[in-house]
């Protein structure tokens, strides 16, 4: 290797590295299958890729990759080791009660291999962790002591972890809460490894039935959905009056700062987005931000109209921001829908963001208290009905000194231009190869059986179409569309192919998407259509999606992280390039939470 792609290798595992540590593994994740791409044999690129997958919590696609990434030829190696332990760990965490303490067992036999390769503490101390928790005492304490002796002597953050968890195996709290102050106050001290180091020892702490402040130091900043009203022109009264904005500036920076609010979600109009997003950054924090159409004519209806220092405002919080969002990269066209839109993605990604890091989720809001106008399709109160409905920690500065905040707020928007839809896409792998034979036995058993599952949806399922192969339909609810995603996969794939003369190797996949759309009648069909960005955007999914599993997009992720958090979680798969040169876009899998 030339010294020039050395150097480049050398910078991208730094820069990857940089972003595991700042629990950035979305995008430490796609930066390592980049680099695996160009790099196939580099042990320490493919170790991070599964790694930052693992930190997301999709254990099952983290065991396939480690192994598509041929990371289970290697025998010698304790951190690639040490890695399939630890996915055989979290895999054990998740199975049922009975048989748990065996999975624990045997994830700490894969820890005992890693440490046989280097003796280095980090296994060491998994080993005693998880021999305690498999119900082994004794043997936990042997590990404990031999990884406090391997560890106690290196100054850095994961070494003085390593004498903590040590110390509570071996039922010495006090201790334990030291070694954590140190810990901290140790390099390598970041909000990622804080964060794992706080997953590995909350069972530890309650088993021993310790008092969980113990663990209060490792507590990651908050992640919060900011929202607010924009200024009132000079000499206008107004829901936000210019004679208002340094005293609300001021409760803003006392509420991140007293929070520790870390992590910003919002949008940037002129006043109090801008304030709350200044003030996040001016405390170090970071920001993503949701823009609701083309950033040009943002600017023009957002920030413009309340002059120029907000124009500048907006351009220096941009650069700073670590991500940006759009709802549609077209027109506004003058369709309020697209805020409320905005808003319901910026609180979905606040909260995905904050269960990668276990992090507290809140909202910080500037109101004048008073329910929308009757014309309005989006504003301050339904954002804040929205974060009232689904639980968040609510601070509500008054953006006016006489303004009061209502206990019971539930306001819903209008219906406007754009609507709000979900859109499925679905193909039936297999059927061009059909002979004309089969093909009305494939109409009356497979769409037959889709037709059946439709009907029960019927209530959600505000359109249905089929091309032979093909699926498009359209719901109104976001939980009634991934149900019926799952519905469909399952009665698809138990039909009898063979006895009724198809081929077994017929296959579904589906593609799901949320965003606004336009609703009209399709002259055509002679009926309602649905036409618009995100209908193109939810044709391109479902090309590129595995038989047997369901993707979904960025977008749709967030919003099911607010609508049905309990029900479904995404597993995120990485950029992938969308059909017809679409360009790539973040994708998941959705995956069905099953009850305990």
């Amino acid at each position: 290797m030339n010294s020039k792609k050395e150097t480049e290798l050398e910078q991208l595992l730094t820069r990857v590295q940089t972003l595991l540590g700042q629990s950035d593994y979305l995008r430490a994740f796609d930066l390592t299958r980049q680099g695996v791409a160009t790099h196939p044999d580099h042990i320490g690129l493919r170790h991070a890729g599964v790694l930052a997958m693992a930190r997301m919590g999709a254990t099952e696609r983290a065991q396939a990759l480690f192994n598509d990434w041929n990371l289970d030829d290697i025998d010698d190696d304790e951190e690639v080791l040490a890695l399939w332990a630890r996915l055989l760990k979290d895999r054990a965490s998740s199975t049922p009660p009975a048989e748990r303490k065996e999975a624990w067992a045997s994830a700490a036999g894969a820890y005992e291999r890693a440490f046989a390769a280097q003796g280095g503490y980090f296994p060491a101390i998994n080993v005693a962790s998880l021999r305690y928790l498999a119900g082994d005492q004794e043997s936990a304490e042997v590990w404990a002591k031999k990884a406090l002796e391997l560890a106690r002597s290196e100054d850095s953050y994961f070494a003085q972890a390593t004498v903590a968890e040590a110390y509570v195996i071996l039922a010495a709290p006090d201790k334990a809460a030291s070694a954590l102050l140190e810990a901290c106050a140790a390099p390598g001290a970041g909000v990622a490894a804080k964060s794992t180091t706080r997953r590995q020892l909350t069972r530890l702490i309650e088993d021993r039935g310790y008092d969980a402040s113990i663990l209060d130091p490792l507590i990651p900043p908050k992640v919060a959905h900011f929202c607010g009203h924009r200024p009132a022109a000079a000499g206008q009264n107004g829901r936000f009056p210019q004679s208002e904005i340094d005293r609300v500036a001021s409760e803003i920076r006392a509420i991140v700062s007293r929070e520790r609010i870390g992590y910003g979600f919002g949008s940037l109009a002129a006043g109090a987005d801008l304030m709350i997003a200044e003030a996040i950054l001016d405390q170090r924090g970071e920001l993503e931000v949701v823009l609701p159409f083309d950033r040009d004519e943002f600017l023009a209806v957002s920030v413009r109209p309340n002059g120029a220092e907000w124009v500048d405002r907006f351009e220096q919080v941009l650069s700073r921001a670590s991500k940006v969002h759009f709802v549609t990269e077209d027109a506004y066209l003058g369709h309020d829908e697209l805020f409320n839109y905005t808003s319901h993605l910026a609180i979905g990604h606040a909260r995905l963001h904050a269960q990668r890091l276990g992090a507290e989720l809140c909202q910080v809001a500037v109101w004048d208290g008073q329910p929308p106008r009757p014309q309005d399709l989006a504003g301050t109160a339904f954002d804040i009905a929205k974060g009232k409905q689904i639980g968040l920690q609510q601070h509500i500065i008054a953006s006016r000194s006489e303004a009061a905040s209502p206990e019971d707020v539930a306001f819903e928007p209008s219906t406007g231009e754009r609507q709000r839809r979900v859109m499925v896409f679905g193909d039936l792998k297999g059927f061009s190869k059909l002979s004309d034979q089969q093909l009305p036995i494939y109409v009356e058993t497979v769409l037959g059986a889709c037709a059946e599952v439709f009907d029960q949806f019927d209530e959600s399922l505000m359109f249905r179409n089929t091309w032979g192969d093909g699926l498009f339909l359209v719901f109104d609810d976001l939980a009634a569309a991934a149900d019926c995603a799952f519905t469909l996969r399952e009665k698809i794939s138990a039909l009898p192919y063979a006895e009724v003369g198809l081929p077994q190797s017929l296959g579904l996949r589906l593609g799901l998407h949320y965003g606004p759309v336009f609703e009209t009648r399709d002259p055509v069909l002679d009926r309602m259509n649905y036409f618009g960005f995100h209908v193109s955007r939810a044709a391109r999914v479902e090309p590129i999606t595995p038989e047997g599993e369901v993707y979904v997009t960025d977008a749709a992720a967030a919003a099911l992280a607010v609508d049905c958090p309990d029900a479904y979680r995404c597993d995120y798969v990485g950029e992938v390039p969308l059909a017809k040169g679409y360009g790539a876009f973040p994708m998941y899998s959705l995956i069905r939470i099953l009850p305990a």
